[in-house]
């Protein structure tokens, strides 16, 4: 069978030295997110695209990455034709859901509009029929809920209602259960998440802090004035020492802009001093980006947070806290966009196929699905303006088709390509440095190429 090098492959420029002696360069195959360690000829064949220079014992290995792949395989297609069988798989049920459309919060960068009041008419119960005909559906082998918002939390009592309902129905179906929980955590108390844990099954908890305290309050503000950071952090200090919880994940997200970005060193070292170096908790920093708003004075530049954001993995590495280097899966299924099985229902009652569109005033006017009331008995919702989004990539509608990190990646964010802003993720400007993290947390150290090519 005739072979070449994949042209899904970053190469490391740095070399790498494990003991004494022996050398390596990273190879970081993305039709798959693999990540292997190669000797230097190994990785220079790779780098130049000379299968013929490869070492047959390294062909093996190789092909098991799909850095070696054969030579007549269209990759592009073979990857975009990967990710449409994804999306049009129903097994897997993903359904968002906003319990109320108040938050208690006026965060500066947000693009909702928030109102007072209960869910309206029988909406409750037209939300919970609607997701047990798609945990029963026969095609339904996982179904994932999620509560977002607004503030889910101040739609507690629904969650509560609901929830242990979704979680009876998945077990007399079989269906395997996930619950993601998306929070601004000012409103979470032990007994709460307890409840949520126990009877909601919620299996992850996201919650957002901007900083540490005083600038987490000034960029979060709470409507009331308060502050909020020291009741967040005091509840989930306590959550994460818990034993029973250890099954449960618990991420903490940044919103990084201009305003808070010299501060997130000393947060990073105040959340590790707080105890949150736990195999079960996560961190995660991302720029502030437009949600149907205007946030240009205040957005770092894609380039500029990906610079000043590689400081800021290497201080959660020396402090021990956990995040993410780089994707560890290719991205089939980009994002609840691009697959009729995910849907998410607004506290309106509308039906969208965007996490960005429910409350943003534009949005809820015009770019609708359906609405509850007229959604009808079938399972999966109608067709939305990205389903597809595989396509426009193969027709070259973003940079999409050519880029090296296109599996990992999957396109990022069809909405932000559709409005003018290329959403590649920070990884793209900054995986040398990444590359670099990943050896030294396999006890590699690092070596520059030209001082030693």
């Amino acid at each position: 069978m005739v072979e070449k090098i994949s042209r899904y492959v970053v190469v490391s420029d740095s070399v790498y030295r494990a003991g004494s002696e022996i050398r390596v360069r990273l190879v970081y195959a993305t039709r798959l997110a693999k990540l292997i360690a190669v000797d230097l000829p190994t990785a220079a064949a790779v780098a130049a695209g000379a299968l013929d220079r490869v070492p047959a014992a390294w062909l093996p290995v190789l092909r098991d990455a799909a850095v070696v792949v054969p030579a007549d395989v269209d990759e592009l297609t073979a990857v975009l034709d990967r990710n449409r069988r994804a999306s049009a798989d129903r097994s897997h049920v993903q359904i968002s859901l906003l319990p109320t459309a108040y938050c208690n919060m006026g965060c500066a960068y947000c693009g909702q509009q928030h109102t007072r009041g209960g869910l309206g008419g029988n909406h409750r119960q037209q939300v919970r029929d609607r997701v047990l005909r798609a945990i029963a559906a026969p095609a339904t082998r996982s179904a994932r809920i999620d509560w977002f918002g607004a503030e889910p939390m101040i739609g507690y009592p629904v969650i509560r209602d609901l929830g242990p309902q979704f979680v009876a129905a998945a077990a007399d179906h079989g269906v395997t259960y996930t619950s993601n929980l998306v929070t601004n955590g000012s409103l979470l108390t032990a007994e709460k998440l307890d409840e949520l844990i126990r009877r909601c099954g919620v299996t992850h908890v996201e919650v957002t802090l901007d900083g540490p305290p005083e600038v987490h309050d000034s960029h979060r503000p709470l409507k009331n004035g308060r502050g909020s950071f020291w009741t967040i952090v005091d509840t989930l200090r306590g959550a994460v020492a818990e034993p029973d919880y250890r099954a449960v994940h618990f991420r903490f997200r940044t919103n990084v802009d201009v305003k808070n970005e010299d501060s997130i060193p000393r947060y990073l070292e105040l959340m590790a001093g707080l105890g949150f170096r736990q195999p079960n908790v996560s961190f995660s920093i991302v720029p502030v980006h437009s949600w149907g708003n205007d946030v240009s004075d205040v957005e770092l530049a894609r380039r500029d947070f990906a610079a000043v954001e590689l400081g800021w993995l290497r201080q959660m590495h020396d402090h021990g806290l956990s995040f993410a280097l780089l994707p560890r899966r290719p991205q089939t299924v980009l994002c609840p966009a691009t697959t009729r099985s995910a849907e998410i229902i607004s506290s309106t009652g509308n039906i969208f196929s965007c996490t960005e569109y429910p409350l943003v005033p534009a949005a809820e006017r015009n770019l609708a699905l359906v609405h509850l009331s007229r959604a009808g008995d079938e399972v999966g919702r109608p067709k939305g303006p990205f389903d597809d989004w595989n396509d426009d990539i193969a027709q070259g509608k973003s940079w999409c088709t050519s880029c090296v990190l296109m599996p990992t990646c999957g396109g990022s964010c069809p909405k932000a390509w559709a409005e003018g802003h290329p959403p590649c993720p920070s990884y793209k400007y900054n995986i040398q440095g990444r590359l670099d993290l990943l050896a030294e947390q396999q006890g590699l150290r690092v070596e520059h190429l030209s001082a030693v090519s």
